[in-house]
């Protein structure tokens, strides 16, 4: 058999990173390029002295902790021996996998397959499906967190006061009319003068239960992603919330 140097490189290399990088992502750990690219060139440079030295399994066990410590850079010894574990799991089943599929076998150490490159497509194939999946998912939830927050403006006899807002599917809160309830900052609702009191509600959240006292706002302009949205008459239960946003709407 004719072994290329090229597809052991490529193969073994494409197949290290996929390794590294699923082992990355189980144990809940930090991506990094570098770490992993210089794991798999250490892995696929072994590969090549394997018809050399023979198949020494204390070896491939000794390449294999080194690979480990190189792409992850573990913080403690408990982190480091986790990951060796997955990686060593990985390592067995993922092999076994591409193995069985691709129709390889077993000679002077390494994985003969008749189309050189196989491994290396297939690993690098799987990596990129990952990858750019993880990447869509991500911008998905990104875009959702940021419609979460709007700008509104509450308005009240020519005063304004511009606050940051968010929606929020927990608020449930309804008036006697059975409209919405917003949830707004009392220090901010302050700087729009006299407003007219509308009695009180009790509000149930996880710290327990309190009394908020209800107010009327005439108008609540709120502005997100270029929209704009007019509320008017609007029941607003007066609370003491966090600097990251001064009002939660109703999302509905």
């Amino acid at each position: 058999m004719v072994i290329y140097v090229e597809a052991v490189i490529l193969d073994n290399f494409c197949l290290d990173a996929l390794l590294a990088y699923l082992t990355l992502l189980l144990t809940k750990r930090a991506v990094h390029r570098f770490p992993i690219i210089l794991s798999a060139l250490v892995g696929s440079l072994f590969a090549l002295t394997v018809p050399i030295i023979g198949d020494n399994f204390l070896m491939k066990i000794a390449v294999l902790l080194v690979c480990s410590y190189l792409f992850s850079f573990p913080k403690s010894f408990r982190i480091y021996v986790v990951e060796t574990i997955v990686y060593l799991l990985l390592s067995f089943t993922l092999c076994g996998i591409i193995s069985f599929w691709l129709g390889a076998r077993m000679q002077q150490g390494f994985l003969a397959i008749s189309a050189g490159g196989a491994v290396a497509f297939t690993s690098l194939s799987v990596l990129l499906l990952i990858y750019f999946t993880r990447q869509i998912i991500g911008l998905i939830n990104e875009r959702r967190e940021r419609e979460k927050f709007a700008v509104a403006e509450m308005i009240n006899q020519g005063k304004s006061v511009r606050m940051r807002a968010l929606y929020d599917s927990g608020n449930l809160l309804k008036d006697q009319n059975g409209d919405g309830v917003v949830v707004t900052d009392k220090k901010g609702v302050l700087r729009l003068g006299e407003l007219p009191s509308f009695g009180e509600m009790q509000v149930h959240t996880a710290s327990g239960s309190k009394v908020l006292p209800l107010v009327k706002i005439p108008k609540i302009k709120i502005y997100c992603g270029g929209d704009t949205n007019i509320l008017t008459n609007v029941t607003a239960a007066l609370s003491d919330l966090p600097e990251e946003y001064q009002l939660i709407l109703p999302c509905e």
